[in-house]
């Protein structure tokens, strides 16, 4: 877990060598700049005449090399050098700020592309899940690790990792060079440090726990605020808005707590570590000073000035690196949240060797299935049950006895626990997934559309052109209401298809399916809700849809299910009964007693 930045950021490691790289020409310039101060000073304060031939050079290759750009510099005249220095300098900014561009923009495209992938790899993930995860897993959590964890991610580790990089990069050099210019010193300011940094990590000790919760909390937030919107009818209903918003207000006041004291943290490490690298200079001068006034360890008077000045520049990259590891700590939360999400167990998977489906040709086999969610709670036991192509059979039972679910197995949205299924005597699990669900159709009970036209609501996921469309709308009857809407096909029909009539939206459902003209279509009736004329339309469509396919329908309304082939009875997740509508009224059996319930009702 702790390398899920590293491993998001590899494939990049080319720019970050080159982002690296314009780092260092850009502190080699800002250096560059520095150390060039001790000339300048000669330059104002040194006689008019004379002046090159008055200093002597210091003693390293820097002192030398400093010393030469003074008389080069010298032998223009005094105001003339100080021209030519000023655009010494100029240049040197003009090229560090240029090589900062460079940098930076080389960084955007790594953290935008690294953001892009993750957030390809969080929806292709979602899309391997089972149905299950998003059964016992709230909402509002999961689209907060696409929006707000993903976007704390970006902005407190890959933001945090470019401060990092930078830090590093400019400290480093700095060093060196303060190394070179005076070892003793130096030295002096390194046995500060670990002040510094014991009293920094004390400060951001607790900042990736309380980072965790927080996300959490705003999890949970954007769950309540879901569940509250689509529930906003039933709260007005039974006057519960002011509890809405009392229970609201309180989750959002602990959650404001909470960020406030996380905020806290974070902004406390930047005074602190500012105040104690003032200490530091402060001790610096006073050290370095005693250093040159003894004339010890080749200290010049020019150089300590230069070594101020360096040191000065060092403190906001140190600022800033302590500012990047605490940010760092609050987006591992992040971090940790998204990965959890990744490595989430999918289920239902493609198998090595999955062979290509062609199409039903003989039967679907039902042999010994069993399946449950939770270990010791069955859901189907020893389901066996053969579907011969071109019949309807129809599933019936009460609430719970296991019809949905044979049905989901059908689809491989799960896979049995017990037993097999198979289609033409091969084991679905060995087919490819993709081949196996284009040749299924399925009618939800519950109605799922899309925000977007009618025409790409039926020909969703396909390549249709319009007759296509057109004929999959008629034989769904359709086409007549939809020739009605205020831009016929093109008309985008809402959030969820809200602008349609239940029957409306149940017939757009039936035209989607029609469209793959599917060789097995699966079948929850959805009369139940319609009123008498809707329901009258989708059962006329419903019929033209069965006639001639393989189908397996689970019934709710008896009365719609009387010519199936075959009536398969299901009680606590086992067959109790099978046969024709004739047939089973003739045994007086448990179907039976569901007909009559329903008559009596």
């Amino acid at each position: 877990m702790k390398y899920f930045t590293l491993s998001h950021t590899k494939p990049y490691a080319a720019r970050l060598a080159v982002y690296g790289l314009f780092v260092v020409l850009s502190v080699a310039c800002t250096m560059a700049t520095a150390l060039s101060v001790s000339d300048f000073l000669k330059l104002l304060f040194a006689p008019a005449e004379g002046a090159a031939e008055s200093l002597p050079g210091g003693g390293t290759l820097l002192s030398q090399g400093l010393d030469s750009l003074y008389r080069w510099l010298s032998s223009f005249g005094q105001m003339r050098a100080l021209v030519y220095f000023s655009l010494l300098v100029f240049v040197l900014y003009a090229l560090k700020n240029l090589f900062g561009y460079l940098a930076a923009a080389q960084m955007a495209v790594v953290r935008c592309k690294v953001v892009r992938n993750i957030r390809d790899e969080l929806f292709a993930k979602a899309m391997r899940l089972p149905i299950s995860f998003f059964g016992t897993n709230r909402k509002g959590d999961m689209l907060t690790r696409f929006g707000g964890d993903l976007v704390e991610y970006e902005e407190s580790t890959l933001n945090s990792v470019q401060l990092m990089v930078t830090a590093i990069v400019s400290m480093v050099l700095y060093l060196a060079m303060l190394f070179y210019i005076s070892v003793r010193l130096t030295l002096f300011v390194l046995c500060m440090l670990p002040i510094v940094a014991f009293v920094i990590s004390g400060i951001t000790h607790r900042l990736r726990r309380n980072s965790l919760e927080l996300q959490e909390r705003y999890s949970f937030l954007t769950s309540l605020m879901e569940e509250t919107i689509m529930g906003l009818k039933v709260i007005k209903a039974y006057t519960a808005i002011g509890f809405s918003n009392r229970r609201f207000r309180e989750l959002d006041e602990g959650y404001a707590r909470l960020r406030t004291r996380v905020c806290r943290r974070i902004d406390l490490s930047s005074p602190v570590s500012d105040f104690l690298g003032n200490c530091v200079v402060i001790a610096i001068l006073l050290f370095g000073s005693s250093m040159v006034l003894r004339g010890g360890g080749g200290l010049t008077s020019e150089l300590f000035v230069s070594y101020i000045m360096l040191f000065v520049l060092m403190i906001p990259p140190s600022k800033e690196l302590t500012t990047a590891l605490s940010q760092m700590k609050k987006g591992r939360a992040c971090a940790d949240r998204l990965n959890q999400f990744l490595e989430a167990e999918e289920g239902v998977a493609e198998n090595e060797g999955a062979a290509p489906f062609g199409g039903l040709q003989r039967e679907v086999e039902f042999r010994h299935v069993g399946f449950h969610y939770q270990e010791g709670v069955p859901v189907l036991r020893d389901v066996c049950l053969t579907i011969p192509k071109g019949s309807t059979v129809a599933l019936v039972g009460s609430s719970g006895s296991g019809k949905s679910t044979l049905a989901d197995l059908l689809v491989r949205f799960y896979d049995p626990t017990e037993g097999e299924i198979l289609i033409d005597g091969r084991p679905i699990a060995g087919m490819r997934l993709a081949d196996l669900r284009r040749h299924i159709g399925v009618v939800a009970q519950e109605t799922v559309l899309f925000n977007d036209t009618i025409r790409n609501n039926i020909a969703f996921g396909e390549e249709a052109d319009e007759e296509a469309v057109a004929r999959a709308a008629r034989a769904a009857n359709a086409h007549e209401f939809i020739l009605r809407q205020p831009m016929g096909y093109d008309t985008n029909i809402g959030d969820g298809g809200s602008l349609l009539s239940g029957g409306q939206r149940q017939r757009l459902s039936i035209a989607r399916a029609l469209m793959r003209n599917p060789d097995i279509l699966l079948f929850d009736e959805a009369t139940s809700a319609l009123d008498t004329e809707s329901e009258r339309l989708v059962q006329e469509a419903l019929d033209g849809l069965l006639k001639g396919r393989t189908a397996l329908v689970i019934a709710h309304r008896l009365s719609t299910i009387q010519h199936a082939d075959c009536i398969v009875v299901l009680e606590q997740g086992q067959i109790v009964e099978s046969g024709t509508h004739d047939q089973l009224m003739a045994r007086r059996g448990r179907y039976c007693q569901l007909v009559e319930m329903q008559s009596f009702r």
